[in-house]
């Protein structure tokens, strides 16, 4: 997968990714995602996102009140999507198809199980990827519900 790190998100999508995710029968095809009936899922160049949201990171920040500087140095070189780069993509570009009503919610459950399986073939233990997936399961409804005033919606007058 080849991304850049942007200002606003966290990662921008320098080439097309795609992903059989085993969500089936949907049709979708706009400018940062395409998915076919079959589940396979194209998450287009230009595509942002934020990457794992990670509930242990204040685990990481509570050393800084022992040692502030051993905090500075953690952080720097703590990569909390190191094993889940490209399963953080795809998560979140069905979320966001979740979000705008294009692939049912009722999908979610499936969608944190790709999410859990990625990150194990990326390279994370089965024991910490069961961590995300709980958490996911636990707190991630909120990622599909539609928002009030949702970005880069085009309006016509």
């Amino acid at each position: 997968m080849k991304y850049s790190r942007t200002k606003h998100y966290k990662y921008k999508l320098e080439e097309t990714e795609m992903r059989q995710t085993g969500i089936m029968g949907y049709e979708i095809d706009n400018r940062y995602m395409k998915m076919l009936p079959n589940g396979q899922l194209f998450v287009q160049t230009g595509y942002a996102w934020d990457g794992s949201s990670i509930p242990h990171k204040r685990k990481i920040r509570a050393l800084s009140y022992l040692n502030p500087l051993v905090w500075v140095r953690i952080k720097d070189a703590y990569d909390a999507d190191k094993y889940c780069k490209t399963a953080s993509l795809i998560h979140d570009a069905l979320c966001q198809a979740m979000r705008e009503g294009l692939i049912r919610k009722t999908e979610k459950p499936w969608a944190d199980g790709l999410y859990s399986q990625m990150c194990v073939e990326g390279g994370m233990s089965q024991k910490q990827a069961n961590r995300r997936y709980k958490a996911l399961r636990k707190f991630g409804d909120a990622g599909i519900q539609p928002e009030k005033n949702p970005r880069n919606k085009i309006f016509e007058v």
